[in-house]
């Protein structure tokens, strides 16, 4: 066989089983006899005793005797008469019980009591002992009804190793006696009179013995297998596999010939190697005729001696008259194991395949087209693994399917429980006290004659201690040579075949035994001190009650009959499903049950964590003392269970819980589900509701999506003939065929896309969500949405900064500054909070803990928990044991630096107290002064001097805090314009004209009161367009000229009443060639404008001043831009308001960062040589490769590269754009939903914004698109958004090809939720893949849409730069050749757009005049829309653009197809007045002008020309401003 390590399935990967094992007897070297330890355990020199085949009454009283051969029960197990009458007033009519053994007869398997007067039937296969030997009535009641003993006989022909009766026993009930332990007692009383004793019938089943010789068993051969000598080093579990497949050992065994040889069994254990991984096997045994002949030891030892007489008393032969050989009248048969090992418990799968394996080698009748090898092989290359996406795998075998269900392993770890079996074998009662043991770590045996339920039990033991782990030694399924460990001095949990009690000496006092065939305890030392009553009493009692409930309900539903029926042969599929289903939720509802009993008892154990906030002093800062408030979370606890908890929080699982908790670790996961639990207890509790109705445990909805068929493997032919080739077996192979596995095949035509990874909490990456995180931020998120629908917004803003933070380690990586990175992180992390949006989760943090640790900044991940805390969240398992990492690993600085640092601190909190206080007093600061002008030759040097001494904020302003905030928005203008690509240019001349404004005041002729107020106002940014000329005409004619000459009303004048405003410039964004000189401080001067001289202009004056443009308040025009009483709206809501901070972004200032050169310039260079770096390597190695190829950006390209992202997108409903607002309105909350709904034609507005309801019209759903478009300019548009990169080199040779003219693509456009769950897929599997600059091109997808959040955020990114070195990213509404001629935007009739390239074949479709030299009806709406827009008339623009498409058809009135009403006003309002448009008036009023249409004219405009709703204006108002093109 060739070695399988080139095949699918490595290490690292995910399958469905690790190794297939065939165990026995061993062939070529000698049998080793397995003699038990009888020093450790104490042998038991009975023989075994020989099955009951005869139960009779008798009553000694009436004379009658035992017949011959019967033996009479005489006393109860505490030495009272065994009288069945015990008690009753006919006690003088004694009644006993007596049997007989023997091997002459057929025994009995099972004893039943027929009570007449509760109307009992005898069933069908069962006998009445209806009288005694004598020929009385054998009613053993001493009442009037009559009760009879019942019995049933195993067939003449069965299975000597079935399980028969051997031994019987009668217990007083009301005199203390329980069964003997392994004993099944009959529920039944046999005393039915009003006085005497409860008398009760128990019985012994055991396996019927036979002649067997036992071996030690050997591994005969396994697969996958490369090494094939004796030491199997390819298999390092091949020394203990034997062993646990075999438990009783390899046998040889000798039956009558007349016996039916037994059934096949199924067996399960769990083995762990040495790293600590845990292995379950899955073993189907079965014998089959010994052929060799055996040697006369064997014989002798079998007492089959030639000419001998056989002995009954311990014989299996049966009666024989013969004198012949016996050897003649037995058959010899030998036990032989196959088994799967597995990583995961598949145990109910792996048997149906086993079984199917053994059925093809015992049915030598039958042939097959596929070997058994090749089934082996197949199950473990080709039948993929189930994975969330594909959660069932359907594995065909013939007529029958195998099914494989994934495991939702993110709130549970991985095991083999059987909860439901556990709970009917074993009862609620028993239950709860072995779990009482486990939990305080006692010795714990369990035992039953069914082996595939040992390892069952043990593991549900295990798993329902959760988040606790047994840490002592396990052994679900004890081998018989391993039977010593029950002897051990400390705790374990071992599982036993019931005949261990018949070979050895019961287990020492302080090990309890649970007998899982008769549902009872052994009495033990321990359970004279643990009780039930130990346990917390509320939870307790809430705990039997489930129990009681579900065990209630499993006793009506007959699952065994089931299994029974259906064992090892075919069951349809949707049965099968059904009833894993029915199991699935039984076993759900008593995980959930121990699981609200474990958080109930742990609840608040999290306060008394101690986290680590220093240096540790000592190797003893991680004891458990340390990490842990023992004393304080002691006392916390109910008293009257005082004696429980202490001896819990002694235990070593409770010390291994803290450490894990504290600590990174492969538990994080699942702690952090069980905090989770806690909480959700907690509030249940807090808010009074039922905890019966709590559900903690997510049902598991993934076996309802996807399912996977793979089909049978395909028939061997043969290659000469050409016809299918036909296997038949005998036997089972004990040697496999290396060649039937067809590895070479399955290595050429391997599944690549089928691989599963495996999956470590050491290669965790803190930046992917746990799952139950995800559903808990989802489920958060869904619940703020239900309150308020204007929470959408903040979830898309959160999801946005998050995706930042997740970029964050490849930027880190890119730095090298690394400290400076981390500065920019706690500045976006300050920034976040102060939007007040309710972190959905901890991953934020965590990435910058995780991080802070890495570049060895304790410090700093002291402050992310320490801001944490501000924001209200309390660290899970997975952000604290990181956190403790971090600090921990983490080199501290030495006591010399920390108090350095604590004094600058100091010195920093004084600074800014004497700012505050500067601030405060209204003292004006010097304003930063420009020395050396000759210096800031560029635009770059002046804004770098500039941002490195200030920061940027910007908020909005209210009336009557504009007074006093004048002299901050002045200084925070002088300095840099945070709006204008040119903004520093416009601080320098302001700067330079400064004295010669000042000076020039009091020349001007003016009122006093004109005069102070330029005084006052000297500083300002608008100062030098207030201050009009100072010549001989403007001395003359008054000071109100002079101030209607000014720079800024010529402007307001130019822009209210010129008819025809000229092209200045062909930068045509959102500002406009008006718009050049705009600034966030506009508003402060015209307010004072107008306050000042409202009395004394004329209202033609007033009304260019009070317009749309500025937040001013009057009455102009037909309807109020603002309210006088805005509390109305504000306090609604579900109204947008204007002051919430997370709309901070909407004033179009990146807020508190400094600019992106200060953070980024550093790791622009260092990618640039690496860039460069690489591309040297390129050419030397291969000159076919060139930097084109690989950056097709190249930085020779002249000027900036342009991109320009738009999501825009048409519905193919209703062929209208929809803009990026209404995409983000119309998603929803869901991480897995790509598509969007149209607000124009889904029928229903408020539904269309609705993120948590469904959509009403399915046509309205569609999936919108991201647009790319790139191109080199060497002059830069004026945009909301900073050009980015490095300066353009002075020795920069120009490319010998020049750059494409335009480069465009595009990609699908998702929202942050489906972006941040496609980036953790990423990162799952490579948490290195955002490191690497090929993502742009191996995931499109989540590249682009990260670039589009990050720029409308504006965060500083080394992703930028993967685009090009020198960029200009601009995020924009629309792409004016996206549109068709018939819905053509008014915006396109600008005249200052004539010639504009970026407007394609439209600068020959737009007319502005006709032949005759009229304008256009477009054009002349055009005009009339702005001019409305700017008087403050926007009801005129609105009947205008109605009216224009409004149709008369047939007498009917309709609106033809157009461009949506309010999106023309806005585009020609932002095109036109650029940044002096104020939106959210805009919207306002539109909202309140389109409600005084006509409701005729109301009734027949589509959704298109509906004001936007309030959801879609919060999803604009969240983000960066959007350019218009």
């Amino acid at each position: 066989m060739s070695s399988a390590a080139g095949l699918p399935g490595a290490h690292d990967e995910r399958r469905l089983f690790e190794h297939f094992v065939i165990a026995g007897l061993a062939d070529n070297k000698p049998l080793e006899r397995l003699t038990p330890s009888s020093e450790e355990c104490g042998l038991r020199n009975t023989q075994p005793l020989a099955p009951i085949t005869d139960i009779a009454v008798i009553f000694p009283s009436l004379g009658e005797k035992p017949p011959d051969g019967f033996e009479v029960i005489e006393t109860t197990t505490l030495g009272y008469p065994a009288d069945l009458n015990h008690g009753s007033i006919m006690s003088q009519k004694s009644c006993f019980l007596c049997f007989r053994r023997g091997y002459h007869k057929a025994p009995l398997v099972d004893i039943g009591i027929l009570d007449e007067g509760r109307g009992d039937k005898p069933m069908v296969d069962s006998n009445v002992v209806q009288t005694t030997p004598f020929g009385r009535s054998a009613n053993v009641n001493n009442a009037s009804q009559g009760i009879f003993l019942t019995y049933r006989r195993a067939p003449p022909n069965s299975s000597q190793s079935q399980f028969v009766v051997t031994d019987i026993k009668v217990i007083l009930a009301n005199k203390g006696e329980i069964p003997p332990h392994t004993y099944y007692k009959i529920t039944k009383n046999l005393n039915k009179g009003l006085v005497g004793s409860d008398v009760f019938i128990c019985y012994k089943k055991s396996q019927g013995t036979a002649k067997r010789l036992a071996y030690k068993p050997a591994v005969l051969d396994y697969f996958p297998r490369s090494d094939y000598s004796e030491e199997m080093e390819d298999f390092k579990l091949a020394q203990n596999v034997a062993m646990f497949c075999l438990p009783m050992g390899a046998l040889i065994e000798c039956w009558p010939t007349k016996c039916a040889p037994p059934d096949r069994s199924f067996s399960t254990f769990v083995l762990t190697d040495e790293n600590g991984t845990k292995f379950y096997g899955s073993a189907v045994t079965f014998y089959e005729k010994y052929t060799k002949e055996l040697t006369e030891d064997q014989l002798e030892n079998l007492d089959l001696r030639c000419g001998g007489e056989l002995e009954h008393e311990g014989g299996t032969v049966g009666d024989s008259n013969s004198n012949n050989d016996p050897a003649d009248d037995v058959l010899f048969y030998k036990n032989i194991s196959i088994c799967l090992i597995s990583r995961f418990p598949f145990f109910n799968s792996f048997k149906r395949f086993l079984y199917f394996l053994h059925r093809m080698s015992y049915t030598p009748d039958c042939t097959h087209p596929v070997p058994i090898e090749r089934y082996i092989s197949h199950l473990m290359y080709e039948v993929s693994f189930p994975t969330p996406r594909r959660p069932r795998v359907f594995m065909q075998l013939g007529a029958e399917n195998i099914s494989f269900d994934s495991h939702d392993d993110s709130q549970l770890p991985l095991n083999g429980a059987q909860l439901l079996d556990t709970l009917k074998y074993l009862g609620s009662d028993n239950l709860m006290y072995l779990m009482l043991l486990a939990l305080l770590e006692q010795k714990i045996l369990i035992h039953s004659l069914r082996p595939w339920m040992l390892a069952a039990v043990a593991e549900s033991v295990c798993a329902l201690m959760f988040p606790f782990h047994w840490q002592c030694p396990y052994i679900p399924q004890c081998p018989l040579g391993l039977a010593g460990v029950l002897h051990a001095p400390l705790p374990f949990i071992a599982g036993v075949d019931s005949r261990y009690f018949e070979l050895y000496e019961d287990p020492p006092d302080d090990v309890t035994c649970f007998d899982l065939d008769t549902s009872t305890i052994s009495f033990s030392s321990v359970r004279a001190s643990f009780k039930i009553s130990m346990l917390p009493k509320k939870p307790a009692k809430q705990l039997k009650t489930t129990l009681e409930d579900v065990f209630g309900k499993l006793q009506q539903l007959d699952y065994s009959a089931n299994e029974g029926k259906t064992e090892g042969g075919f069951i349809p599929v949707d049965q099968d499903l059904k009833k894993q289903q029915k199991r699935r939720e039984y076993e759900n509802a008593i995980h959930d049950a121990f699981l609200k009993f474990i958080a109930s008892i742990m609840k608040g154990y999290q306060a008394f964590l101690r986290p680590i906030k220093s240096a540790p002093a000592s190797a003893h800062a991680t004891d458990t003392g340390n990490l842990f408030d023992l004393d304080g979370f002691l006392r916390s606890r109910d008293r009257s269970s005082a004696d429980f908890y202490k001896r819990f929080s002694e235990t070593q699982s409770f010390m291994r819980f803290i450490e894990e908790r504290s600590f990174v670790s492969d538990k994080n996961t699942y702690n952090a589900f069980f905090d989770d639990c806690i909480i959700k207890l907690t509030s249940a509790v807090e808010d009074g509701r039922d905890i019966n109705e709590i559900q903690l445990l997510e049902p598991d909805t993934s076996h309802s999506h996807t399912t996977v068929f793979i089909p049978a493997p395909e028939p061997f032919v043969n290659p000469e003939t050409g016809e299918e080739m036909q296997f038949v077996y005998g036997e089972f192979p004990t040697k496999m065929n290396s060649g039937y596995f067809q590895l070479d095949r399955l290595e050429k035509s391997g599944k690549d896309g089928e691989k599963v990874p495996m999956h470590f909490e050491a290669s965790r990456c803190s930046a992917v969500r746990t799952k139950p995180e995800t559903r808990s931020s989802l489920l958060a998120a869904t619940n703020a949405v239900k309150t308020n629908p204007l929470h959408w917004s903040k979830t898309l803003l959160f999801y946005s900064y998050s995706l930042w933070f997740m970029q964050l380690d490849s930027l880190l990586t890119a730095a090298p500054n690394k400290k400076k990175i981390l500065r920019l992180a706690f500045n976006v992390l300050d920034r976040m909070e102060k939007t007040e949006i309710f972190p959905l989760d901890q991953v934020c943090y965590r990435i910058l803990i995780e991080l802070c640790g890495k570049y060895n900044q304790p410090e700093m991940a002291v402050k992310v928990m320490r801001a944490m805390q501000r924001a209200g969240l309390e660290q899970n398992a997975v952000t604290y044991g990181i956190y403790h990492r971090a600090v921990m690993d983490a080199t501290w600085p030495t006591p010399a630096r920390t108090r350095a640092i604590k004094m600058w601190t100091i010195l920093k909190i004084v600074v800014t107290g004497a700012e505050a206080m500067r601030k405060w007093a209204n003292v004006e600061r010097r304003p930063l002064g420009l020395e050396t002008p000759e210096r800031a030759t560029t635009l770059e040097d002046v804004v770098t001097e500039i941002t490195v001494d200030y920061q940027i904020t910007s908020y909005p302003l209210e009336e009557e805090q504009e007074q006093k905030e004048q002299k901050k928005s002045s200084i925070s203008s002088e300095i840099m314009d945070p709006l204008g690509a040119m903004g520093g240019l416009e601080a320098l001349e302001r700067e330079k004209t400064r004295e010669q404004r000042s000076k020039s005041l009091g020349k001007i002729g003016m009122s006093p009161s004109r005069a102070k107020f330029f005084a006052d106002h000297a500083t300002l940014p608008f100062s030098n367009e207030n201050t009009p000329k100072s010549d001989k005409k403007a001395e003359k004619s008054g000071w109100f000229k002079g101030i209607a000459n000014s720079p800024m009303f010529k402007m307001i004048k130019s822009t209210t009443f010129d008819s025809s405003p000229k092209p200045t410039s062909t930068d045509s964004s959102d500002a406009g060639s008006i718009t050049s000189g705009a600034s966030p401080s506009f508003h402060s001067v015209v307010n004072h404008f107008k306050k000042g001289y409202d009395d004394v202009m004329p209202s033609r004056f007033r009304l260019g001043v009070s317009t749309l443009l500025n937040k001013s308040v009057g009455a102009m025009g037909s309807g109020m831009i603002y309210s006088d009483d805005k509390g109305a709206s504000l306090e609604n809501p579900f109204f947008v308001n204007n002051k919430d901070p997370a709309y901070i972004l909407d004033s179009g200032s990146p807020c508190c960062l400094l600019r992106e050169e200060y953070w980024m310039r550093e790791v622009y260079l260092q990618l640039k040589r690496s860039r460069e770096r690489m591309e040297k390597g390129q050419k030397a190695d291969s000159e076919e490769v060139t930097s084109s190829e690989s950056f097709p950006y190249s930085s020779k390209s002249p000027g900036k590269l342009e991109v320009i992202l738009c999501t825009a997108t048409y519905c193919p409903s209703c062929q209208t754009m929809v803009y990026d607002e209404e995409i983000m309105a119309g998603w929803k909350v869901d991480d897995q939903n790509l598509n969007t709904i149209c607000p124009h034609c889904s029928g229903n507005v408020q539904g269309a914004t609705d993120a948590v309801a469904s959509a009403e019209n399915p046509e309205s759903v569609f999936a919108p698109r991201l647009k790319v478009r790139m191109r080199w300019i060497e002059e830069m548009r004026n945009s909301w958004y900073q050009p980015g990169g490095l300066q353009e080199s002075r020795n920069t040779t120009p490319e010998k090809t020049p750059p494409p003219s335009e480069t465009c693509l595009e990609v699908a456009f998702v929202s942050p939720l489906v972006l941040r769950r496609e980036l953790e897929t990423i990162l799952t599997s490579d948490k290195d893949a955002m490191k690497n600059e090929s993502i742009r091109t191996t995931h499109p997808v989540v590249f682009w849409n990260l670039i589009y959040y990050l720029r409308r955020l504006s965060l500083p990114s080394h992703l930028f730069s993967w685009i090009s070195e020198r960029h200009h990213i601009r995020c924009v509404f629309d792409i004016p050749t996206a549109h068709d001629d018939a819905r053509m935007p008014l915006y396109f009739f600008n005249p200052n757009h004539d010639g504009d390239p970026i407007f394609g074949n439209y600068n020959r479709k737009i007319l502005r005049q006709t032949e005759d030299g009229k304008e256009t009806k477009r054009y002349a709406s055009w005009k009339l829309v702005t001019d409305s827009v700017n008087k403050n008339m926007l009801f005129k623009a609105v009947q205008e653009l109605v009216n224009s498409s409004r149709l008369v058809k047939n007498g009917s009135v309709h609106v033809g197809a157009h461009f949506p009403i309010f999106r023309d006003i806005q585009f020609a309002s932002i095109d036109l007045f650029g940044r002096a448009l104020l939106r959210d008036a805009l919207d306002s009023q539109y909202d309140s002008e389109s409600n005084k249409l006509p409701p005729k004219i109301k009734e027949i405009l589509p959704l298109q020309d509906h004001p936007l709703s309030h959801v879609t204006r919060a999803c604009r108002k969240v983000f960066m401003p959007l350019d218009l093109f």
